[in-house]
């Protein structure tokens, strides 16, 4: 009873901010139901049985590529590059599996991670300052939306909100680190020794790992089309496809694809991971921040294929001592995703 109170009483600030952030979160989910429910009552009398509106996206598809050659020839092109990195992708597993049971280690390692001093509730403290934050820039920013109207623009504001949370979170992760326990740069997994090594070890692991993840995705989509569940598309998939300033277009590809790789790897394994370890080992914390990660993106079909991802970035950030490899797939993803989002705009903008 003691060392409880004596834990309120020392850690009674950030106690105080995660009942705030519990309480707003409440009322969002509320009000978000709400208007859910409404939005839903709208549509319902004109609402399209989702296998018709399948279809007809299909046959507008082929229609498309039937008239416009050009567009015809980029998909088919990227269509067999897809199959030619899925059959390397096979190649290099068949590879790695026979150097496996013949007995020869894979030995990766470029760095050594050290036992992290910070614990599972210094990376709860990052993740309540992150949301406490996050609900602070809301509420300041309900309040000058009638001074500066800019503010009314749900997707820039999505931007920016999303660049100075992922600031801050580096700026927390490397005062809990860094400051607070007087470690190196290196024990969140921030080493450049054999940079050029590590970033083909992150293209060989991710490529090998894509089989799985297509064959994961497959298996998903037929069960969610088996219960008739149609996913809503992810709201950066969604900011994407109705946008067409090209500065802002420009600069979420160049977020999407670079600063967030290496702000999320920063936190779920160079911190989460690490302080995880020290508790469960290394097969656990792998999964449980794969966990984490995946939930973090909150699309129900989606979750299994990135858990999968996540652990991969787990097992290269332990195997390699460096978070170089784990950015280098997680670069190499999104960049990927960003393109296919791309040309699925550039589809139905014709």
């Amino acid at each position: 009873m003691k060392r409880s109170f004596g834990f309120i009483r020392r850690e009674r600030l950030y106690i105080l901010l995660l009942i705030f952030v519990m309480l707003v979160s409440a009322i969002t989910v509320a009000s978000n139901r709400e208007a859910a429910r409404a939005k839903e009552a709208t549509v319902k009398a004109v609402e399209k049985r989702p296998e018709d509106d399948q279809l007809l996206k299909r046959r507008q598809i082929e229609d498309l590529l039937q008239e416009n050659k050009p567009l015809a020839v980029i998909f088919t092109i990227t269509s067999l590059l897809i199959l030619l990195v899925l059959f390397l992708g096979l190649v290099i597993d068949v590879i790695l599996f026979s150097r496996r049971f013949s007995g020869r280690t894979i030995d990766i390692r470029t760095s050594y991670l050290d036992a992290a001093k910070w614990g599972v509730w210094d990376v709860g403290k990052v993740a309540i300052l992150f949301l406490f934050f996050g609900y602070m820039l809301v509420i300041i920013e309900s309040v000058l939306i009638r001074v500066f109207p800019i503010i009314k623009n749900d997707d820039l504001r999505m931007v920016f909100n999303s660049s100075v949370l992922d600031t801050l979170t580096i700026v927390f992760i490397l005062y809990f680190t860094v400051v607070q326990y007087k470690e190196k740069l290196r024990s969140v997994g921030i080493a450049f020794k054999n940079f050029s090594k590590n970033v083909f070890y992150g293209i060989i692991g991710y490529v090998a790992t894509l089989p799985l993840l297509f064959l994961i995705l497959i298996i998903t989509a037929v069960v969610a089309n088996f219960f008739k569940y149609v996913p809503k598309e992810q709201v950066v998939v969604e900011l994407f496809m109705r946008q067409d300033n090209p500065v802002f277009l420009i600069y979420t590809s160049v977020f999407a694809a670079i600063a967030g790789p290496i702000v999320e790897e920063l936190f779920f394994r160079g911190f989460m991971y690490t302080a995880v370890k020290k508790h469960v080992g290394i097969f656990w914390a792998a999964v449980i921040s794969a966990a984490f990660f995946a939930g973090l993106h909150a699309h129900p079909v989606g979750f299994l294929p990135i858990m999968v991802l996540g652990i991969l970035l787990a097992y290269l950030y332990e195997k390699t001592g460096t978070l170089v490899s784990s950015i280098t797939v997680h670069m190499i993803h999104n960049f990927s995703m960003v393109l296919l989002v791309f040309m699925a705009k550039s589809v139905k903008g014709m």
